[in-house]
């Protein structure tokens, strides 16, 4: 597994801080070893940040479970299915520090009755929220 994908450029980067993409499985020991072996530095503090917009998919079969009206999406309970779906991956992760490609949970639907959801890392690098009869 390469733990380091590509260095990250950009201008809001000042000082001494370089910042790389990195495999979203690796933990902070993972990539501080990885770092040190591939550009000969020693690392002070490793600061992992997630990318905006975790979630890539949804599975049809969850969206229609309460996200369609009249065969349009329903943006509001969406965007609450994301949050909710978010709240899972942070209560599990420590806030998003310590990850997994893999998290289950509750969640309220629009009609009020709770579905467990599965929340997993997919070929993309990002996560699908999907029914548990979806995997």
């Amino acid at each position: 597994m390469a733990i380091i994908l590509k260095p990250h450029l950009t201008e809001k980067i000042k000082g001494d801080k370089y910042v790389f993409e990195v495999d979203k499985k690796a933990n902070k020991p993972e990539i501080k070893k990885a770092v040190e072996k591939e550009h000969k530095v020693d690392i002070i503090k490793i600061n992992p940040k997630w990318i905006n917009g975790i979630f890539n998919y949804i599975t049809t079969n969850l969206l229609h479970k309460g996200y369609f009206d009249n065969d349009k999406i329903n943006i509001p309970n969406l965007l609450d299915l994301l949050n909710q779906a978010l709240q899972i991956v942070k209560e599990k992760t420590n806030n998003l520090q310590d990850f997994d490609s893999f998290f289950s949970g509750k969640i309220e639907l629009p009609n009020g009755e709770k579905q467990e959801i599965f929340v997993e890392l997919n070929e993309t690098n990002r996560f699908t929220i999907m029914l548990p009869e979806d995997r």
